[in-house]
């Protein structure tokens, strides 16, 4: 019988010392696997090939009074949410949370290994570990998303399909799955397998994918030739006035991928939600006003449907204290917002989430509070299956 859900954190992190998983790497390349390093402040960091060391940081401290957040030095010992996962568990039953899904912000520490194939072993061995070993005391409490590599449409493909037979309830991007921060036909074998493998996507924060610091935002049918428009972009043109929260839906909805997939949706993780009713207004009237000229400047074809609706129809939004996201959550409907409370990062609210829980949801209806809290998450990640 599957478990019943009462609270679900639909975006956390997992922030674990290199040495617990590093032993999944195969032996060639063992001896250069990341590791864990003290940095002069004593805080921990980790270090692969030689490369810059990464460390922990201070907004990965959780529970600590504001005044004192400037004082921390992080260590995997001291820090909460670092631990072996029974330990994370008994972090969830102090926060009242009974299931969390967890993002691994790894992905800038693993690309620095200097080939290819170091690489995709370094993400299939993390993978693994996350799979086989961390969710194993409690799989459906422990529900972290696996990572897809960046070195081509081939490579994500092949661990998106090995992901899910690993048994991950879905994946977390940082670029598109060519590997660029912009959107190529390539792709749709991505989407397609994803779909039909059920397994939801998800991207941690709004804005653009990451790519080359040159990339594009859309591979453009044309240039403008007008001068005046050389350091203009189109997509920009939807964003005068609002945030780019919404940057990397509208790149999927310009590339045509919403329309091809009607039945695709992705998460974006910690974007917050009392931004979504003006932005989805504003890039509805930028689109009436500049659609022409960017179809004239860059040959963009007009989008079957307004930019608002895409954001309402094929995407899910995260937020973490959002006492305005909440209020204003009939623009696009509770059922597309997911709460969550960012342990263990000191934007969360740990240990005291069913106080905030209580506070922002005054005057909700059960059914909407519920769904935000726990049913959106059980729908869209599989919890009930």
């Amino acid at each position: 019988m599957a478990r019943q859900y009462r609270v679900i954190s639909a975006d956390s992190h997992l922030d674990l010392n290199p040495d617990v998983w590093n032993h999944r790497v195969p032996a060639k390349w063992r001896e250069r696997a990341p590791r864990r390093v003290k940095v002069t402040n004593g805080s921990d960091a980790v270090v692969i090939d030689g490369g810059k060391p990464n460390t922990i940081g201070i907004t990965r401290s959780v529970g600590v009074p504001p005044e004192e957040l400037h004082t921390q030095v992080p260590t995997f010992e001291t820090g909460a949410g670092t631990g072996p996962p029974e330990q994370r568990l008994q972090e969830q039953d102090r926060d009242g949370v009974d299931a969390e899904v967890m993002f691994s912000q790894i992905h800038t520490v693993l690309r620095q290994a200097k080939e290819d194939d170091f690489y995709l072993a370094l993400v299939r061995a993390y993978n693994e570990y996350l799979a086989e070993e961390y969710r194993a005391p409690a799989p459906d409490r422990l529900i972290p998303l696996a990572v897809i590599p960046t070195t081509g449409i081939d490579d994500a493909v092949a661990e998106l399909e090995h992901s899910a037979k690993l048994g991950f309830r879905g994946v977390a991007l940082t670029s598109f799955p060519n590997g660029r921060g912009y959107p190529t036909p390539d792709d749709d074998r991505f989407w397609a397998a994803s779909l039909d493998l059920r397994m939801p996507l998800a991207k941690h924060g709004g804005g653009r994918f990451i790519g080359k610091r040159d990339d594009p935002p859309l591979l453009y049918p044309q240039m403008p030739d007008d001068p005046d428009m050389h350091k203009a972009d189109a997509l920009q043109e939807l964003f005068r006035w609002c945030g780019t929260n919404a940057f990397g839906a509208m790149q999927m909805a310009y590339a045509g991928v919403f329309d091809r997939f009607p039945q695709l949706e992705i998460y974006w993780a910690e974007t917050m939600a009392g931004w979504i009713k003006y932005t989805m207004w504003q890039m509805d009237d930028s689109y009436r006003r500049y659609r022409h000229m960017m179809r004239a400047y860059w040959a963009l074809d007009f989008l079957e449907r307004e930019p608002s609706d895409y954001i309402r129809q094929q995407n899910n939004w995260g937020f973490l204290y959002d006492p305005v996201g909440v209020e204003l959550r009939d623009c696009i409907g509770a059922d597309k917002l997911m709460w969550a409370s960012d342990f263990a990062h000191a934007a969360s609210d740990w240990p005291n989430s069913r106080k905030v829980i209580e506070e922002i949801f005054a005057g909700v209806p059960e059914d909407e509070r519920h769904a935000m809290v726990a049913g959106n998450a059980v729908r869209y990640w599989h919890l009930d299956e």
